[in-house]
């Protein structure tokens, strides 16, 4: 036992010194391979996507606010490879921060802070529910893929600038098909890389613009929020599904 504890304490002594700077309204953890300019530099980043988030989301009378009380803490991580959200707390690769305000950045140098300052910012309905053992995030990822396409400042996965109308008629070209959509969370979560992942973060970028482009933000906000969707646009899922379909095959090349 007190050759575990003291293992437990080498550990724990020998572990990185995390680095704590603090903004206005949040804070950025990091250590000392990340520059203090370039901690800096992504402040500002995430000042000012937060303050674009939250203004689009306060457009509508039906944005209720975040459930996450919690203030938001930007760690900069060497384990994470890809961006990541978890509750209050936006998990962003270290590698991805350094090459993102080096002379060298390049679309792998994506951050995806908008996309994570939605996922902290709106939390759906869905989003507490379990499907196939999983977060439901249909509504959530897609909200934030459409809004890091619309406001990002540089092109960033999953389609990299391109419109998302167009980069899922090229991209299911690629797979195959389209993914039906009540199917896209699982294929997300069953392929952790690949077309078939990406298709399935564009459809919901994609179905997400479709909505709000047809039926307006506040309707949306409302379907996001677990009101029927037949209710709120007088159509079934389905029909949605159809129209959208409809729509992307106009965009196939």
């Amino acid at each position: 036992m007190l050759k575990k504890c003291l293992l437990i304490t080498l550990l724990f002594s020998s572990a990185p010194f995390a680095k704590t700077f603090n903004a206005k309204d949040f804070t950025v953890e990091y250590d000392d391979d990340v520059p203090i300019t370039v901690v800096e530099q992504l402040a500002i980043r995430v000042s000012e996507n937060k303050k674009v988030v939250n203004a689009y989301l306060n457009q509508s009378k039906e944005y209720k606010g975040t459930p996450i009380t919690e203030s938001l803490v930007v760690y900069i991580s060497k384990k994470r490879r890809t961006p990541y959200q978890d509750w209050n707390t936006i998990h962003i690769p270290e590698k991805r921060v350094l090459s993102a305000f080096s002379e060298k950045a390049s679309e792998n140098s994506g951050m995806a802070v908008i996309h994570e300052i939605t996922n902290v910012l709106a939390v759906s309905h869905f989003r507490k529910k379990k499907k196939n053992g999983y977060e439901d995030r249909f509504f959530d990822d897609g909200l934030a893929v459409f809004l890091q396409h619309r406001f990002g400042e540089s092109p960033e996965y999953p389609n990299f600038g391109r419109d998302l109308y167009r980069a899922v008629a090229e991209t299911s070209i690629k797979y195959g098909g389209l993914i039906a959509l009540a199917d896209s969370e699982s294929v997300r979560h069953s392929a952790k890389t690949g077309v078939g992942r990406r298709l399935a973060y564009l459809q919901e970028g994609a179905f997400t613009q479709f909505l709000i482009e047809n039926y307006g933000l506040d309707q949306y906000l409302k379907i996001y929020a677990g009101d029927n969707i037949h209710s709120v646009t007088g159509k079934t899922f389905n029909q949605l599904e159809q129209e959208w379909v409809a729509l992307i095959a106009n965009f196939t090349p």
